[in-house]
């Protein structure tokens, strides 16, 4: 038996469901990957997702003003 094991050059991505091949994956990029000109690659069907189009943003949380009784 063979196990697979993780690339040290690549950096692994939480389990995301591909728009191109519709299923769940951990999608790969290059450890020195470019911010602006590198992507996520889908391991299955290689749909490239550019860094530039994968939004973060901040959980923040905002307060709720209190109800009046």
């Amino acid at each position: 038996m063979r196990k697979a094991t993780a690339r040290q050059d690549l950096v692994y991505s939480k389990p995301t469901m591909c728009l191109h091949c519709h299923l769940i994956v951990e999608m790969t990029h290059e450890r020195e990957a470019d911010p602006v000109k590198g992507a996520w690659t889908c391991p299955r069907c290689s749909h490239l997702y550019p860094f530039l189009h994968w939004k973060i943003r901040k959980q923040t949380q905002t307060k709720k003003a209190p109800i009046a009784a």
